[in-house]
């Protein structure tokens, strides 16, 4: 097999600032940023390898979001998740991320299976005892429940909860990085025998 031969392809989608660049960043074994430059327009794609699969994860900017969303149809076959982020303390993030889940929904005509994920970041924030914060998770967690999709809760600054979507993405199989940028828009992870440094304990 080529070294990112027959990839499954996960699309991550949210607004601007809600933490893909840091989520791909933490996965692939970097450190967070808390200054992290916002993704230019366009598509990055990284590749991300475990012991059973290979990943392609096309991380979409917000004028991406619903533009390459039009044409999921035809790239069902191969796309294998779909990753939609908000900021936990951003109501107008939470409804960007359910506009595009209602979006995608609403545009399939069939979904072999496809799975499609409700991420909020930014968690730690929740100590600061914000009241919007506890009203936008309670209104994602009723959002998910409502449209039978799951939804996990993270913070890419602390890495609270971040092995959950490590392991959604591996399948529990364990990954070693290579932090490796092939051009400007690649990324590449692959197989090995240790854990990333981006896994964490559940805080």
């Amino acid at each position: 097999m080529s070294k990112y031969g027959n990839e499954s392809v996960i699309y991550l989608l949210g607004a601007s600032g809600v933490g893909k660049t840091s989520l791909i960043n933490i996965l692939l074994g970097r450190e967070f940023r808390e200054n992290e430059t916002h993704t230019k327009k366009g598509i990055k794609s990284h590749h991300y390898q475990t012991e059973k699969n290979n990943f392609l994860i096309k991380e979409l900017t917000d004028d991406e979001n619903f533009s390459m969303t039009k044409n999921l149809q035809n790239s069902l076959e191969e796309l294998m998740l779909i990753l939609v982020m908000f900021s936990i303390d951003d109501e107008k993030s939470l409804d960007y991320a359910e506009n595009i889940i209602l979006f995608i929904k609403n545009n399939l005509t069939y979904n072999l299976g496809l799975n499609i994920i409700l991420i909020g970041n930014k968690m730690d924030k929740i100590k600061s005892k914000d009241t919007q914060i506890t009203v936008n998770k309670m209104e994602a967690e009723n959002f998910a429940l409502d449209n039978d999709i799951s939804d996990y809760y993270i913070s890419c600054q602390t890495k609270s909860n971040i092995e959950k979507i490590n392991k959604l993405l591996e399948e529990s199989n364990e990954v070693k990085y290579i932090d490796k940028e092939e051009d400007i828009h690649e990324d590449s992870v692959v197989l090995g025998s240790t854990q990333p440094s981006g896994s964490c304990e559940i805080i």
